[in-house]
């Protein structure tokens, strides 16, 4: 029995490190991006620097509270995700 609950902790463990942060831009990323809706769908989508410069903008009319400097940052860091 300690083995299964070790071995679960184990697991669990590990998938929440996975999943957490790596760099300033993934938790500025996160902090910003996520809030509406899950990350998964600006990672999934391919579009260059002034497309996610234009994507962002159009989330400030939903809300989205950004400064000029992480809107740039954010756009950056997904134009350059592979």
């Amino acid at each position: 029995m300690r083995i299964l609950l070790l071995a679960m902790f184990t697991a669990i463990l590990c998938i929440s490190c996975e999943s957490a942060p790596k760099t300033p831009a993934d938790e500025l990323f996160l902090s910003k991006c996520s809030r509406c809706h899950g990350s998964e769908l600006a990672l999934k989508n391919k579009k260059t620097y002034e497309q996610w410069l234009d994507t962002i903008k159009r989330m400030e009319n939903f809300g989205m509270d950004i400064t000029g400097g992480e809107r740039k940052a954010i756009a950056k860091y997904l134009s350059e995700k592979k």
